[in-house]
């Protein structure tokens, strides 16, 4: 009986945790760029028109709650088999005070903790894009071809296993400090609304300068949601690079929205 009342209140932390944070992210966005804004945004419009249904967003709406619920389990599973409740899965990696380790390292975790994630999500994915995995998992994720908010934790229970079990592996790889993980969170978070919106809000300064053109902006993962087989990093494009797996028309892509941008502005 105390077991199963841990696990309904891990549970209920995770789904409040969800409402507090990842729906008020999604409904925001949903509303400005998808109800209340579309036609004022329509030049920042990824795909030129709106092909995802409200049937399907319901049901995006629907998987995302699913989603948290498994998170939830999960983590009341991780409660119950690592000792000394830490968060890291292999050691005690926490420290408390930035000083021990200084702020040049805080940062350096926060840009390693993404890096380690880009990789992980980037081989997971393609292995959800295995026809045996695909069909029967993934596919649930790429109900909308022309994705908004809510498709981005619309997952298959198995999917959110798999992608979740990153969340606890990336930061305990090496000694993070609590408030550089919650930053990393956030950050994965909002680049995972932001690439799922169906707009590309990137300036083009950005998506240009060799300084920040590895950054994956809302066009990359655009293409993916709408060409299923490429274009698999999350946060940055490096695996994508390295290993042939970037459309080849993905700069072109890119330019042609960002032009579109421009030309629709000016024109009105």
């Amino acid at each position: 009986m105390e077991l199963l009342q841990s696990l309904l209140n891990k549970i209920y932390d995770t789904q409040i945790y969800a409402c507090q944070n990842y729906f008020r992210f999604t409904i925001f966005s949903f509303l400005i760029f998808w109800v209340i804004l579309p036609h004022q945004l329509a030049h920042f419009r990824i795909q030129p028109r709106t092909k995802t249904k409200t049937k399907v967003i319901l049901q995006e709406i629907g998987f995302s709650f699913s989603a948290f619920l498994v998170i939830g389990v999960i983590n009341w599973f991780f409660d119950l088999v690592i000792p000394d409740d830490r968060y890291g899965l292999f050691y005690d990696n926490y420290y408390n005070e930035i000083s021990t380790y200084g702020w040049i390292y805080f940062v350096l975790s926060v840009f390693l903790m993404l890096v380690f994630d880009d990789t992980y999500f980037y081989w997971m994915h393609r292995l959800l894009h295995h026809p045996k995995l695909y069909y029967k998992v993934h596919k649930i994720h790429h109900y909308s071809v022309d994705p908004n908010p809510f498709t981005t934790y619309s997952f298959h229970p198995l999917e959110t296993a798999i992608l979740f079990f990153g969340y606890r592996l990336v930061p305990s790889i090496i000694p993070v400090h609590h408030l550089a993980v919650n930053i990393w969170l956030l950050l994965t978070l909002l680049n995972s609304v932001v690439i799922h919106l169906g707009y590309e809000i990137y300036p083009q300064w950005f998506t240009k300068s060799p300084l920040t053109n590895w950054k994956t902006p809302s066009t990359h993962h655009n293409m993916h949601h709408e060409k299923f087989k490429g274009n698999y990093g999350l946060i940055f494009t490096w695996w994508d690079k390295m290993m042939g797996t970037e459309f080849p028309n993905y700069q072109a892509k890119l330019e042609a929205v960002q032009h579109k941008k421009i030309g629709l502005k000016n024109n009105k």
